[in-house]
């Protein structure tokens, strides 16, 4: 498929490595109050918590079909 990532990152691992962390600590934090426990407080998905922008990259886009061209051959060649 010829998709790739905006910017100059090749990935967004660290980015959503971190927005998981964040997740999972902010869910065991409120699950750990005990007393004042309200599940509509507990956070449904990672994106509640980090905003997706703060990600390495600005997103995927698709770069259409082109196998004549010389940039098309050596994406999909990667």
């Amino acid at each position: 498929m010829p998709v790739g990532t905006w910017c100059c990152c090749k990935s967004q691992k660290k980015g959503k490595q971190a927005s998981s962390r964040k997740f999972r600590r902010l869910a065991r934090a409120l699950l750990c109050k005990g007393r004042s426990y309200d599940s509509s407080l507990l956070p449904l998905k990672s994106f509640e918590v980090m905003n997706p922008w703060d990600l390495g990259g600005d997103g995927k886009a698709f770069f259409g079909f082109h196998p004549n061209e010389l940039w098309f051959t050596k994406l999909m060649r990667k």
